[in-house]
């Protein structure tokens, strides 16, 4: 079976406005922000999932709860309402409708919130916030996932190296395991370091499979040193897939045939919020209108 491995990194690596949760009826009464009273008007048609964390962890559109949660799972003020607090924590969820088929996510937009110190010299080197996984995985990869490499700042650090993880399974088998990362290519110039630890920022991740860009976004700012994928094409998942919060793929979370959990990715210690799966890839736009929507609390 073929299998392609392109790790750039180490790491041990509205609709109606009055009918959502997360988004207040009083939207309506202030000035819109880049033409948008709140987030759920952002590319509403192609919103797929969406998690508010405002005292539920049920996913807003389907309802769904998670099968289980794992360590230290609660709720905290956050960006947008209330927010997910993981203390070493992971939250799985069983497959969702609209994100459980092969093509659901061939281009796509995730969109989050994220609040997390840097872990040097303390345990592991990942912090997963989010990710699609398969139930049958058999390493700790999932098909797309949000993540950020904290075991190479302190705590007291402001940098913040969102890293983002895609894993297309083509229709002649095998798998192509991509990445990128907000960190400065000296090569190429591109790139920047993103000085957002330490606070809530705004983290999204972009496929395209037209230009093979998978592009990270940092409080509106495209911040990915190596966007170009080369030859990747879409996104094709392996369903089932989960949602999971707070972790890659183990054995210690469901996933049987995964390993166990890595020491150098324990269970998150971060709040999360207002996570987002669109089934396009949004434009500058409006990733730029969610980070100042969310920055408003809406």
């Amino acid at each position: 079976m073929k299998r392609t491995l392109n790790f750039l990194t180490g790491g041990a690596i509205v609709v109606a406005l009055f009918t959502f949760a997360g988004c207040s009826k009083d939207d309506a009464k202030l000035p819109a922000i880049d033409g948008y009273n709140n987030s759920n008007e952002v590319a509403s048609t192609n919103l797929l999932a969406n998690w508010t964390f405002d005292d539920t962890n049920n996913e807003r559109i389907s309802s769904t709860p998670p099968t289980k949660t794992y360590g230290t799972v609660g709720f905290t003020t956050g960006q947008i309402g209330k927010a997910l607090q993981l203390t070493k924590g992971a939250l799985v969820y069983p497959a969702i409708t609209k994100i459980n088929t092969a093509n659901a996510l061939n281009n796509f937009t995730i969109s989050l919130w994220v609040n997390v110190k840097g872990r040097k010299g303390g345990d592991g080197g990942f912090t997963a916030f989010f990710g699609l996984i398969p139930t049958g995985v058999t390493d700790v990869w999932g098909d797309a996932m949000a993540l950020a490499e904290t075991g190479r700042h302190l705590p007291t650090s402001d940098t913040l190296e969102l890293k983002n993880i895609l894993n297309t399974h083509p229709a002649g088998g095998g798998n192509s395991l991509q990445d990128n990362i907000a960190q400065l290519n000296l090569g190429s110039g591109l790139g920047k370091y993103f000085l957002g630890a330490n606070k809530w920022s705004h983290y999204v991740l972009t496929w395209n499979a037209s230009t093979h860009k998978f592009k990270i976004y940092g409080n509106g700012v495209s911040v990915g040193a190596y966007d170009d994928r080369g030859t990747t094409a879409e996104l094709i998942m392996a369903p089932p897939v989960q949602a999971v919060f707070g972790s890659l793929a183990s054995s210690d979370i469901g996933f049987t045939g995964a390993p166990a959990q890595q020491p150098w990715n324990p269970w998150a210690t971060a709040s999360i919020d207002d996570v987002r799966v669109y089934n396009t890839v949004l434009a500058d736009k409006d990733i730029t209108a969610l980070f100042n929507l969310g920055t408003a609390g809406r």
